[in-house]
């Protein structure tokens, strides 16, 4: 039996009986080309897609709690799609085809892409609302609980839980594991964590928090003060609402 060269749809063949049946099976499978969305459950690692599940869909959401970037490698056919990247863990999701360059999708981006039969080239992009980026930086060592940023919000401003994307590094690393605590309006929502001797932070938030306009951020360096730890630079990673 031939198939329609893209979307690999049977054909009715001439002499077969009982034609409605393949002719509902393509209907099927041109609605859900059209029109389905289905979930892909990356368990923390790299993913090489099947024919059923691109052709099948014309949105994939990338799912699953991640510890590193992983891939997710998608069969060569003539098609676009939509992807999301809806995992968990702060980490990118990088789709290509076996032989394309890799696009990188950040926690909560989504992308309109086209395969030509070789690549992937991006039709579209968006994230789940616009980026809204604070960033600063402290020379020297910090005082004990010294205030190294007071922000207020002029627009309303959505921080994920776990802060993905958001960055932290020190000049000096610390003579011992240190927190410096990240609050909206003087109550602690977070924290930016520096183990021993590492010089990159890691952040940890329980649940999304909302400032809106007005709303005061602000980030304090650890209590009791580290002795060799310096020269700080932040930036941490929201969307506007």
């Amino acid at each position: 039996m031939t198939q329609s060269p893209n979307l690999l749809i049977d054909h009715i063949a001439a002499s077969q009986a009982q034609k409605e049946v393949t002719a509902n099976a393509g209907f099927d499978a041109l609605d859900k080309a059209l029109c389905q969305l289905t979930p892909i459950a990356l368990a923390d690692a790299d993913l090489a897609l099947t024919d059923d599940q691109l052709l099948g869909s014309i949105y994939l959401r990338a799912t699953g709690a991640l510890t590193a970037a992983r891939t997710i490698t998608v069969p060569v056919h003539n098609k676009p799609f939509i992807l999301e990247n809806a995992t968990t863990g702060g980490f990118a999701v990088n789709v290509k085809t076996p032989s394309g360059t890799a696009i990188t999708f950040n926690t909560g981006e989504r992308k309109l892409l086209y395969c030509d039969g070789t690549t992937l080239k991006i039709v579209s992009e968006a994230g789940l609302s616009s980026p809204y980026d604070v960033g600063g930086s402290y020379p020297g060592q910090p005082a004990n609980a010294a205030v190294l940023l007071r922000y207020p919000l002029p627009r309303a401003v959505r921080f994920q839980a776990g802060f993905p994307n958001s960055k932290g590094v020190l000049g000096t690393a610390p003579a011992a594991a240190v927190v410096f605590s990240i609050r909206k309006n003087g109550a602690q929502f977070a924290t930016m964590n520096f183990a021993i001797s590492a010089t990159t932070a890691t952040f940890t938030a329980a649940t999304d928090t909302d400032f809106a306009v007005g709303d005061v951020l602000t980030i304090l360096a650890p209590s009791p003060a580290d002795s060799v730890l310096a020269d700080v630079g932040f930036a941490l990673a929201g969307t506007r609402l």
